[in-house]
């Protein structure tokens, strides 16, 4: 065990209303924890900026509780820690961290193609205050920056936000970044003319992302969901584990615009339920303050044909996608190198399609329902 903890962010401290304390996950499937009194106790001390000492910790508690004994203060703790309810203070807060940047980066590049339709759907200048929220390390973001030197990321990855920061140095761009989980996007302070989120949207609550947007997005502003799939052939090396079905899951049956459509009108009604202007509210400068309601107004569809072969899958698969699979991180990369070595140039390709949703603030609506799915615009890699 680390010699200093923290309580991890990851969790939010509540009570029930019979008084019963419990911390419970904020990204899906909400994992739950009660405490015991000892144990809130310890998520209280362990909440302070920085964390506290382990051993600090144990002499508080048997101060608070003269008739506790150190051995079972140290096995609640030990307890925690296993949940990680507590983390090290320098504990990644993400499953995905500082190795997987570079592959991320160089092998995972997002489509300049579609950069450059949101900057035109946006009218990004560069004037043009950008928010990319679960930016991973900038992929999307470092594309914005070209345009604008007012472009801000959001993360939740330590290692990816100082990678991204790295790499906007490297390039000469200007990036700010808020190393911070999006679910929290309603605490900033802010006022974006465009907000963009990219193949991230199912790892967070998107009921608290839509309240962020509603609560940043300035008038007339956009904003953009980037949604993705990858499709490979049966024959693919990598098909047992990025295929159709896998020990991963199994993708779902039906085209990309059948995926497309119900999560556009999923964001749709939460903006309508969100941003509804004709509700009575406690505070009467709710979502009025930022000019007309946020609706959906477009749907893009794109399609790329690029390598997926160990590169890429060293920038998508993360060590709780192996240990999901029962197996170890080298015997596991081990295996996958000698599938594709041994395939041919032509099969270690495959497909990813990407769709572009429209979101703006006092524009026209398109409802689900009349969306008529068009061919897919095809890009090239890295398009």
């Amino acid at each position: 065990m680390p010699d200093r903890l923290r309580a991890s962010p990851n969790f939010a401290l509540s009570q029930s209303a019979d008084g019963r304390s419990f911390v419970i996950g904020e990204v899906e499937p909400y994992p739950q924890y009660w405490l015991s009194d000892r144990e809130r106790l310890l998520f209280a001390l362990f909440g302070a900026d920085g964390g506290m000492d382990v051993d600090a910790a144990l002499e508080a508690m048997l101060r608070i509780e003269p008739a506790g004994s150190r051995e079972e203060i140290a096995e609640a703790i030990a307890d925690m820690r296993e949940a990680e309810v507590l983390i090290a203070p320098e504990a990644e807060l993400s499953r995905y961290g500082r190795e997987m940047a570079r592959d991320y980066l160089d092998h995972r590049p997002f489509p300049p193609a579609i950069a450059a339709r949101i900057a035109d759907l946006g009218g990004i200048g560069p004037e043009t205050r950008v928010l990319d929220l679960a930016a991973g390390p900038g992929s999307l973001a470092l594309e914005l920056a070209k345009r604008t030197p007012h472009v801000t990321m959001m993360e939740l990855s330590r290692g990816f936000v100082e990678a991204a920061q790295e790499e906007a140095t490297c390039r000469g761009l200007q990036l700010e970044t808020i190393h911070e989980s999006c679910n929290r996007l309603a605490q900033v302070d802010g006022s974006f003319d465009v907000m963009t989120i990219s193949q991230a949207i199912h790892w967070l609550d998107d009921v608290m992302l839509v309240k962020g947007v509603c609560r940043n997005l300035a008038e007339g502003g956009s904003f953009f969901v980037v949604h993705g799939s990858l499709t490979v052939l049966p024959q693919h090396p990598l098909s047992y584990i990025l295929g159709d079905k896998t020990p991963l899951g199994d993708k779902k049956a039906g085209t990309f615009s059948d995926a497309v459509r119900p999560l556009y009108k999923r964001i749709s009604l939460l903006f309508d339920a969100l941003d509804a202007p004709d509700v009575d509210r406690h505070d009467p400068l709710h979502a009025r303050q930022r000019g007309g309601q946020i609706t959906g107004t477009r749907i893009d569809l794109f399609r790329q044909q690029r390598p997926i072969d160990e590169n890429f899958a060293r920038a998508f698969l993360s060590d709780s996608h192996i240990s999901a699979l029962g197996q170890d991180r080298e015997g596991f990369w081990l295996d996958l190198r000698r599938r594709c070595n041994a395939a041919c140039a032509d099969d270690l390709f495959g497909w990813q399609e990407f769709a572009l949703l429209h979101f703006q603030r006092g524009a026209e609506r398109l409802d689900a329902a009349d969306w008529v799915p068009l061919k897919a615009e095809q890009i090239g890699y890295p398009g």
